[in-house]
C-alpha cells in the first residue's frame, strides 16, 4: 500500500511541470535582534544575540533558471543588552515561501543564486535572562494578546545570496526582515529582525 501511494504522489509530482525537484535540508546561524518604536520617538535596536537555525526546503525548478522553494525552519532568535547583562531568546517555527534564480558558472565550478520571498512564523517558546550580581534570573515570556504578553505570530521578507557546489553542497547568506509587530501595545511597534548563514545540500529527486 505504501510503495503505491508513494507512486501515486511520484506521478502528481511529475503532471506538476516542475523541470526538478531537490529536498534541502540545512542548517545554520543567526545574527539576530529586535527593533522597538515607540510612536513620535526615534527606535531603539538591541545587541546582536547568536541563535541556531535548521529546517528543510523543498526546491521545485521553474521555466529556465527560476525555482520556487517553500520550507519550514526552526529559527532561534532575540536580542541582548549588554549593558543591563540581559538576553532575550525567542524561538520560531517559520515557513518561508521564496522565488530564485540560479545561475551555473560551469558543470565543474557550481553555481550562485539569489532569492527572495515571504515568510510567516510562530512563536513556540521564549524566554528573557538577567545577570543580576552573579545570579541568573530567567522568566518564560508568555504569547498572547494581552498587553503583558508577546504575539506570537510573525510574518516579513526573506532576502538570500549563496553559492552551491557542483556536488550539491551549498552555503547561503541571508537577511529576514520582520514586518510584523509582537507588541500589544497600540503604540509601540516590536519587530525581528536576523542575519543568518547556512550550510545545506540538495538532494535531487
Amino acid at each position: 500500500m505504501k510503495k503505491i501511494v508513494l507512486l501515486a504522489a511520484t506521478a502528481a509530482i511529475a503532471q506538476t511541470g516542475f523541470s526538478q525537484i531537490s529536498i534541502d535540508p540545512e542548517v545554520g546561524v543567526n545574527f539576530s535582534n529586535t527593533r522597538s518604536k515607540v510612536e513620535g520617538m526615534d527606535a531603539v535596536t538591541g545587541d546582536v544575540k547568536t541563535g541556531f537555525s535548521g529546517g528543510v526546503g523543498v526546491n521545485f525548478g521553474l521555466s529556465g533558471d527560476f525555482y520556487l522553494r517553500p520550507g519550514v525552519y526552526y529559527q532561534s532568535l532575540g536580542d541582548k543588552d549588554d549593558a543591563a547583562n540581559s538576553v532575550r531568546s525567542l524561538h520560531y517555527l517559520r515557513i518561508p515561501v521564496n522565488v530564485g534564480y540560479n545561475y551555473t558558472i560551469s558543470k565543474s565550478a557550481g553555481s550562485i543564486f539569489a532569492e527572495v520571498g515571504p515568510y510567516i512564523g510562530y512563536a513556540i517558546a521564549g524566554q528573557d535572562k538577567v545577570d543580576i550580581l552573579g545570579v541568573e534570573v530567567k522568566d518564560d515570556i508568555k504569547f498572547g494578546d494581552k498587553v503583558p504578553e508577546l504575539k506570537p505570530l510573525d510574518y516579513g521578507v526573506n532576502f538570500g545570496l549563496g553559492y552551491e557546489s557542483p556536488w550539491g553542497v551549498y552555503i547561503k547568506g541571508g537577511y529576514g526582515l520582520g514586518l510584523a509587530s509582537m507588541s500589544n501595545i497600540e503604540d509601540i511597534s516590536y519587530t525581528n529582525n536576523h542575519f543568518n548563514i547556512s550550510l545545506g545540500y540538495r538532494i535531487k529527486l
